[in-house]
């Protein structure tokens, strides 16, 4: 049996399962998969582990969205945004802006859908 041949609610089901990176690949596979993909049932939870992976194609944003977390603080945003704004550099201060501004922009997105 093909994983095409399931139907929808089992593929559903399967795609549950996965990460944002796996749904998305799988998706690129066939138009029946990429549907499934972009069924906003399968996106009620989001975790990003940085700031930056908001800019990445691998979820949907939807009605269904029930649980949303940005952990802010990754290792790598915290070397350069977790010291006080006198003592960052203008290099450091572009960046935590620069990220300031994805998040808000990001959450404003999250608000209208």
């Amino acid at each position: 049996m093909r994983l095409t041949q399931l139907n929808r609610e089992c593929l559903l089901h399967l795609f549950s399962f996965l990460d944002k990176d796996s749904r998305r690949n799988l998706s690129l596979a066939c138009r029946q998969l990429r549907e499934v993909y972009l069924d906003p049932c399968l996106w009620n939870l989001l975790h990003f582990s940085s700031p930056c992976q908001l800019r990445w194609d691998n979820y949907v944003l939807g009605p269904s969205l029930r649980y949303l977390t940005i952990c802010w603080y990754s290792s790598r945003v915290q070397l350069v945004c977790n010291i006080e704004d006198w003592l960052k550099t203008s290099f450091q201060k572009d960046i935590c802006s620069k990220h300031e501004s994805l998040v808000s922009t990001f959450l404003a997105h999250v608000c209208h859908m």
